[in-house]
C-alpha cells in the first residue's frame, strides 16, 4: 500500500469528511494525518468549515420550512 504525501491528502479531505473514500483511501488518509501536524491542522480547519456549512444549511432549510408551513396555514 502506498503512502500519501501532502498533495494528495489534501486532496482527498472533502471526500474524506463526506465519507466518500473507500476503505483503502480512507485508510491512507488516516495514516497521513497521524503522522503529518501540518495536515492535520489544515484537516481540523476544513473539518470545522464543513460543520458550519453544514449547520447554517439545516438551520436554513428549518427557517425557510417553518415560514413556508405558516404561509400556507395563513392562507387556508
Amino acid at each position: 500500500m502506498s503512502e500519501y504525501n501532502c498533495n494528495d491528502t489534501l486532496g482527498k479531505v472533502f471526500d474524506f469528511l463526506g465519507h466518500e473514500l473507500e476503505e483503502a483511501d480512507r485508510t491512507k488518509v488516516l495514516d497521513h494525518l497521524e503522522g503529518c501536524q501540518a495536515c492535520k491542522k489544515e484537516y481540523a480547519i476544513e473539518s470545522k468549515i464543513s460543520k458550519i456549512i453544514s449547520s447554517s444549511s439545516i438551520e436554513a432549510q428549518t427557517s425557510f420550512a417553518s415560514k413556508l408551513q405558516s404561509r400556507i396555514q395563513s392562507e387556508i
